[in-house]
């Protein structure tokens, strides 16, 4: 009873580490809320916010939530001790975070006006940032399965499930960012060139690398690896088309057109080779190389 009961509070302490590691580069900044359009009185400290509430913050905090839950995920998935009490880890990665919406959320409601604009403002933003907590809360549940089939140890024998691969998947394509972010809280004013394009290949590699560790031997596992070059097809469109509305106060202004506006940014972004289809290339090539020696290893262990 005794080593159940600690094994949970680790696990749930982990759970919060790991949400504090994700939200570490905005609280290294000094976690003031951003300056707010329609803030209520005028001032020049914001008051203290766990999470930045504001348009032009949401992909950034989604990029807080996803890489802190993928994390607990990952490092729960890789530990069997860790996984008898995964939800355990779920749960103080949702509740930290849901702790950290909630207050900056709060604060930021008694400093908007109150008139129907600000409202209007208030449940958009609302309505975002719990989809952001929803995807990570999804991307730690899948991440924690961690390697729960293949019969025989070692590299050719130990294969991830289809699941892992879309919650690494969603892990991936945020860890790059979050990076930069970091890099940026620490030295904003020095020159993060050379780690921004290495970065902007985390996400075609870790995708790689998670095909190779998935595998495609069977129905489940060939759709996880689409879907998930379907999400590295896909994300970095949507988050910019999604971040071209928030952040144009024209747009939101008319938001009726807003989504035939968003839809137009999709487009000229999957448009473009070297945005949509390179990413693919890579994670693709990586996958080829590394599947073509795992089934090769994985033959001659049979013999």
């Amino acid at each position: 009873m005794r080593a159940t009961t600690k094994g949970r509070i680790g696990a749930v302490a982990l759970g919060i580490i790991s949400a504090g590691v994700g939200l570490l580069p905005w609280w290294m900044t000094g976690a003031r809320l951003p300056l707010q359009n329609l803030w209520g009185t005028i001032t020049v400290d914001m008051p203290f916010a766990l999470v930045p509430f504001s348009q032009y913050y949401v992909p950034a905090v989604a990029t807080y939530f996803i890489v802190g839950a993928g994390l607990a995920g990952l490092i729960t998935g890789f530990i069997p001790a860790l996984r008898v009490h995964r939800w355990w880890v779920v749960f103080g990665v949702s509740g930290l975070q849901a702790l950290a919406l909630a207050q900056s959320a709060l604060v930021t409601l008694l400093g908007l006006r109150g008139d129907g604009e600000s409202q209007l403002y208030f449940a958009v933003i609302i309505a975002m940032l719990a989809l952001a907590l929803t995807v990570a809360f999804l991307a730690c549940v899948l991440c924690s399965g961690g390697f729960g089939s293949g019969t025989r140890t070692g590299f050719a024998g130990r294969w991830a499930s289809p699941g892992w691969l879309i919650g690494t998947a969603l892990f991936a394509l945020f860890i790059g960012d979050w990076v930069r972010q970091l890099a940026y809280s620490f030295a904003p004013y020095a020159d993060h060139t050379t780690l921004a394009m290495i970065t902007t290949w985390a996400a075609p590699a870790g995708i790689g690398v998670a095909i190779i560790l998935v595998g495609v031997h069977t129905a489940g596992r060939i759709i996880a690896t689409l879907g998930a070059l379907l999400l590295l097809w896909l994300t970095p469109a949507a988050i910019t088309a999604a971040s071209s509305v928030l952040g144009s106060r024209v747009v939101l202004k008319f938001w009726q057109d807003a989504p035939e506006y968003a839809l137009g940014v999709l487009r000229s972004y999957l448009a473009i080779p070297e945005l949509a289809l390179s990413p693919l290339v890579a994670a693709a090539v990586i996958a080829l190389i590394g599947l073509t020696l795992r089934y090769i290893l994985a033959g001659r262990s049979r013999r």
